[in-house]
């Protein structure tokens, strides 16, 4: 395993595919981590440079908590840490779930390593969701991991999924991954730094070319209205941006379900750039 050390915090990271590829940052949702990506990172390191890691408190990077927690600045902070290390440049990011907003304020801050961003719309929180992430935190501390992905993985399936026993197999493995990336203790204190997102201000200072990505289906899904409206107002605020809607796919969940038509959509982005 591989570390960038952050005066004794150990930041972990993991590169695979052509030392020549194109560098693709992988940043996935709170629980699942680099995990959320298990099924398209073969295929994708074919192609590019593919680089995992894990800001600090969560997954193989030190889970330690200062008495003042951290906030998005530091985890982007962390990104940048390794991306330095790695001497890397021309990044293209690629964050969904709570991953999201780390990749598009990564873009904002630091423009001069980002070649291009692909995201999921989540830029913004409102009472609803944040209510829904105080509802993770105490569902996780009083009942598990378990439950907590019964809950979570419900909330991402695709709608064809849903109550089927492809849904149960998909709990069943979130949970074992949440188990691995995250201390039920801190769970509280990251849903309350997902929960304080309004990165409107950084969506209007991308420049680089952008994709939005996410799947149709599901509570997530763009065929719902609220996640449409939430992807048409990041348009407005990045006017060049382009999306991609993979059929059959749960919103943050269409690299888990529908593997091979996410990644493909992933390769041809990539191969626009040039």
């Amino acid at each position: 395993m591989s570390f960038v050390d952050d005066s004794g915090t150990k930041l972990w990271y993991e590169v695979n595919g052509p030392v020549s590829g194109v560098p693709l940052v992988l940043s996935g949702g709170f629980g699942l981590l680099e995990n959320q990506y298990d099924f398209v990172r073969e295929t994708l390191a074919g192609h590019f440079r593919v680089i995992d890691w894990n800001y600090r408190g969560a997954g193989r990077s030190d889970r330690a908590w200062p008495g003042g927690a951290f906030n998005q600045d530091t985890w982007v902070g962390d990104l940048d840490k390794i991306l330095t290390h790695l001497d890397i440049r021309n990044a293209v990011l690629w964050g969904t779930s709570t991953g999201s907003p780390i990749s598009i304020h990564y873009a904002a801050r630091f423009p001069h390593r980002v070649r291009a961003l692909i995201t999921f719309p989540m830029f913004k929180t409102d009472t609803g969701v944040r209510k829904a992430y105080e509802g993770f935190a105490n569902v996780g501390e009083i009942f598990g991991y378990e439950a907590l992905a019964a809950l979570t993985s419900w909330i991402g399936v695709a709608a064809e999924n849903l109550f089927t026993p492809r849904w149960a197999e998909l709990a069943r493995w979130e949970a074992e991954m949440f188990r691995k990336n995250f201390s039920l203790e801190s769970l509280g204190a990251t849903m309350a730094i997902v929960a304080g997102n309004d990165l409107r201000g950084d969506l209007e200072k991308i420049r680089v070319p952008t994709m939005l990505l996410m799947g149709e289906s599901g509570n997530l899904g763009y065929a719902g209205a609220g996640n449409r409206a939430l992807a048409d107002e990041f348009l407005q605020h990045v006017p060049h941006a382009i999306i991609k809607v993979i059929p059959r796919g749960g919103g943050t969940y269409c690299m888990i379900e529908e593997p091979a038509a996410t990644a493909q959509a992933v390769i041809d982005f990539v191969r626009s750039l040039s």
